[in-house]
């Protein structure tokens, strides 16, 4: 059976030094059966206040995380789940880059072992290749292939930066982008 788990991040900023995971979710997806098998969701309470930049682009408030768990017990229980699921693949947008470099070096300051020895499946990267339709443009008027543009190319609305929302569409675009078939499968679409 091939499992894959599409994750995302919701963080207070960019470094991962000084910044703090606000949410973490991640959807454990069949790729045979095209369906989701289990989720994982959940805010955390960060060390200080949320910026105000940060609340304006996730929703995510400080009320929203006051009685929220820690970044290391979130942490520590997300990192368990994977281990669980025996997941050895990973799937996201700009998942490469940054959602799983920014979970290790915060997971380092805790002492839990990274996410290493899986295979990364970045669909940001697929789709510079891919070129999908998207509604957005990069500041040189080039096309942007952000998660919420290539969604909105492909027809789909959903909440932008909520982590479990960007996952789900993320799946969708991963299907559209005929990641989730087979090599036969592609070979047979194209009348091979």
């Amino acid at each position: 059976m091939s499992r894959m788990a599409f994750i995302d991040i919701e963080t207070t900023g960019f470094s991962r030094d000084w910044c703090f995971i606000i949410e973490m979710a991640a959807v454990i997806y069949n790729e045979e059966e095209q369906k989701s098998e289990d989720e994982f969701q959940e805010y955390i309470r960060p060390k200080g206040s949320i910026p105000v930049k940060i609340t304006a682009l996730t929703g995510i408030t400080n009320e929203m995380v006051k009685d929220a768990r820690s970044e290391r017990e979130v942490l520590m229980d997300f990192l368990e789940w994977l281990i669980v699921n025996k997941i050895t693949k990973i799937g996201g947008h700009n998942v490469k880059a940054f959602d799983i470099n920014f979970i290790n070096a915060r997971a380092a300051k805790y002492g839990f072992a990274p996410i290493e020895n899986v295979e990364i499946v970045d669909t940001l990267s697929i789709a510079r290749k891919k070129k999908p339709p998207t509604t957005m443009k990069t500041a040189t008027g080039n096309p942007s292939y952000k998660l919420e543009g290539i969604a909105a190319g492909y027809g789909f609305t959903y909440n932008a930066h909520s982590a479990l929302d960007d996952v789900k569409v993320n799946i969708l675009v991963y299907e559209k982008l005929g990641l989730n078939k087979t090599k036969a499968e592609v070979r047979n679409s194209l009348g091979f």
